[in-house]
């Protein structure tokens, strides 16, 4: 983790999901933890959720307050962050997905956030999933940071 730590810490973009995220607020690079789900189940189902800021390398070619489908698959989805920590991402608009029906129990629907920089990005749903036959909707998470990259004109 190291490296990858300081790849982002030197502006680099890191992804973390599902497990990713885990890992990503385990070493520091993003607030809070992932716990078991509220349920104590394992959730494996496509869930709505809600693009909350356009404003990331993520989700630029979305508008805020779309609204994608995306599978989930985990046991220890449910994030959980202290009020302090919640209040700083709505401050720096560091929430950049939210659920529409929450599966989980994660504190206020929060399904996907990023760093003050922008450059590092965790959620849970898989949008490797959803790009494909079965669902494109994952696509916009690529596509985003693919227009980012200047990939895409």
């Amino acid at each position: 983790m190291e490296k990858v730590i300081s790849f982002a810490n030197s502006g680099g973009f890191v992804l973390g999901i599902c497990n990713g995220f885990q890992i990503l607020c385990e070493s520091g690079l993003l607030p809070g933890a992932l716990a078991k789900n509220l349920s104590l189940n394992f959730i494996c189902k496509d869930v709505p959720i809600k693009i909350e800021t356009n404003e990331t390398p993520w989700t630029n070619i979305t508008k805020k307050g779309d609204r994608l489908t995306l599978p989930i698959a985990h046991g220890e989805g449910r994030f959980v962050i202290d009020e302090e920590g919640y209040q700083e991402l709505l401050k720096n608009s560091q929430i950049v997905m939210t659920y529409e029906n929450n599966p989980n129990g994660s504190l206020h629907d929060i399904a996907g956030i990023c760093n003050k920089n922008k450059n590092v990005f965790g959620l849970m749903p898989h949008p490797e999933r959803a790009s494909d036959l079965r669902s494109h909707d994952g696509l916009k998470i690529w596509n985003s940071l693919k227009t980012r990259l200047g990939l895409i004109p």
